[in-house]
């Protein structure tokens, strides 16, 4: 049994997750989830693992405000330990487009719905609170999980690019998947600011 985690303090709260900023503290934990080969791969990152000095230049790099980045740590509500990271990503205010990322890294949390929820807090966030029009996301074609947790949340296949992805002696395609801000609502992120009441 795991000692009890101090809960971060919460910018978007759903049913299961809490997306915060990333905490130095969290650092040690993450480095051992990027331990794990299939998470990694599912990543882009195929036969590499990560240490403590790569997952602290990390957090260095994304933990300071940016105009074209923000980034959260995925916590799970009920333990308040961090399970993942979420950012969208070259956020191209003029335009309102952005790119997401998000990982679940406890493999005892995938297929639990974790990763859907933060993905939908943070398409919320980006049409609301970022005025984005489109935000789109890369993900492998063998990823059958992740992709059907965007579908879940109303992401939609726009592209591919043919065999970007070689392993195992095999290639497979990059998907490219889009969600556009009439697909995406936004009144729970309304309710919150009085002004708008």
């Amino acid at each position: 049994m795991r000692a009890a985690v101090e809960a971060p303090h919460p910018v978007l709260v759903g049913e299961r997750v809490i997306l915060a900023r990333l905490r130095r503290e969290d650092i040690p934990e993450i480095t051992r989830y990027f331990q794990n080969l299939e998470l990694t791969t599912y990543l882009g990152g195929s036969g590499v693992s990560y240490s403590l000095e790569d997952e602290q230049a990390y957090f260095e790099s994304v933990s300071r405000s940016s105009a074209a980045q923000v980034t959260f740590g995925v916590y799970e509500r009920e333990s308040g330990r961090v399970i993942g990271g979420i950012d969208l990503r070259d956020i191209n205010h003029r335009h309102g487009t952005a790119e997401l990322g998000v990982s679940i890294h406890d493999p005892a949390c995938w297929s639990g719905g974790f990763g859907s929820e933060a993905t939908r807090l943070m398409v919320q966030y980006g049409m609301f609170h970022l005025g984005l029009h489109n935000i789109l996301l890369r993900v492998f074609a063998f990823n059958t999980r992740a992709i059907r947790a965007y579908e879940k949340v109303g992401f939609r296949v726009c592209g591919r690019r043919t065999g970007t992805v070689r392993l195992g002696g095999q290639r497979y395609d990059t998907i490219f998947m889009e969600i556009t801000a009439d697909r995406v609502d936004t009144s729970a992120l309304r309710a919150q600011i009085t002004l708008l009441e």
